[in-house]
């Protein structure tokens, strides 16, 4: 390994940031059976968007409903304009998180143990999310005792419609709150893997884990992982922050070398021994 190539890793630990990106030249002892498929070279965020475009179109014609309309159907216009820049929102939450992942190697949390991290998944966006859903029944039922209007047929007619958007509105407040201190990721330990997509963490023994390949789910490329008894586990880039090839060799590789495990304890060293540094 060259002078520069070892400073890049020292560095990585050094620094201790929050996370870093570990760039990756090949792999040492490419295990999978197709490592040169076209497939591993990340899926774009451009999947989203088609919702992405429209979205904010359906946001932009309620809300000239809301300011051309006739008054009685201004509220629920407003409402209306509202639930759909709060799903703008959302998405624009996940065209972020594609766009930091590292598909040119390995993202990484510095300091303690072999953690791979996703995006921040929302954070502020999230928050706004849920407050668009919530403001969205307020804003209706505010506008329609305002105007002297009873409530509109569709939150009268259908159970629970207001409830849903609140309880919808304030799980994305907390989610956005709570989800920064609970990263999701893949943590590699010496006795298991341990995956998070949202709040709760899965633990998953080596001893249980069979097989890690690649497959393709919808438009994203995908971590599976294949346990002896039970359902295969998928994990999308998005949670893990990093190329999945990569992630998938260094599962795979201390999967069937048990004795080298112990090198999880320390990163830098259980990325050395299974991919170069550039």
């Amino acid at each position: 390994m060259t002078t520069r190539a070892k400073r890049s890793i020292q560095g990585t630990s050094a620094m201790y940031s929050r996370k870093s990106v570990v760039q990756i030249t090949r792999v040492l002892r490419p295990m999978l059976s197709h490592p040169n498929s076209c497939e591993l070279s990340g899926v774009s965020w451009k999947c989203l968007e088609g919702p992405l475009c429209l979205l904010p179109l359906l946001s932009l014609v309620a809300l000239a409903g809301a300011i051309l309309g006739e008054d009685d159907l201004r509220p629920l216009a407003v409402s209306t304009t509202l639930v759909f820049a709060g799903m703008s929102s959302l998405m624009f939450v996940s065209v972020l998180v594609y766009r930091r992942i590292a598909w040119t190697g390995l993202r990484v949390r510095s300091g303690g143990e072999l953690h791979l991290v996703g995006g921040e998944y929302g954070g502020p966006l999230t928050v706004l999310v849920g407050l668009c859903f919530v403001g969205s029944v307020i804003a209706e039922f505010w506008l329609r005792a305002n105007m002297g209007m009873p409530p509109s047929s569709g939150y009268s007619g259908r159970r629970g419609g207001p409830l849903f958007f609140v309880l919808v509105g304030l799980g994305c407040v907390a989610f956005g709150i709570v989800k920064p201190f609970l990263p999701s990721g893949i943590r590699i330990c010496e006795d298991a893997v341990w995956v998070r997509k949202g709040i709760i963490e899965h633990r998953m023994p080596w001893d249980q884990l069979e097989d890690v390949a690649l497959k393709m789910r919808g438009k994203a490329l995908a971590l599976e992982l294949s346990f002896e008894s039970g359902p295969d586990y998928s994990v999308r880039p998005m949670y893990f922050g990093s190329n999945p090839y990569y992630v998938a060799e260094l599962i795979l590789y201390y999967l069937r070398h048990p004795g080298r495990r112990e090198l999880l304890r320390d990163p830098d060293a259980a990325i050395r021994e299974v991919m170069e540094v550039a």
